[in-house]
């Protein structure tokens, strides 16, 4: 059928104390376990990806002088008194 999405089902093995936490927090937020498990994990791999994507960013040393260099660099500048 054109136009029809595809899901796959994962079932997911958790002791029964957990299970009804879970159940039971999900439903004081009037949510279902399915609707907040997926919140979680989307929540969960968007901060895997930025932490992936900012260890990247420190990595990148382009435009970026060492310690040395900057300490060089502002000698002979008067101190800043705040």
């Amino acid at each position: 059928m054109p136009g029809t999405i595809k899901k796959t089902r994962y079932f997911l093995d958790i002791d029964s104390e957990l299970r009804n936490r879970l159940k039971a927090f999900a439903a004081l937020r009037g949510k279902t376990m399915k609707d907040w498990l997926t919140e979680a994990i989307i929540a969960k791999l968007e901060d895997e990806i930025d932490s992936s994507e900012g260890l990247a960013s420190l990595a990148d040393t382009e435009g970026t002088m060492s310690l040395e260099a900057y300490l060089e660099s502002r000698q002979g500048e008067p101190e800043r008194t705040e």
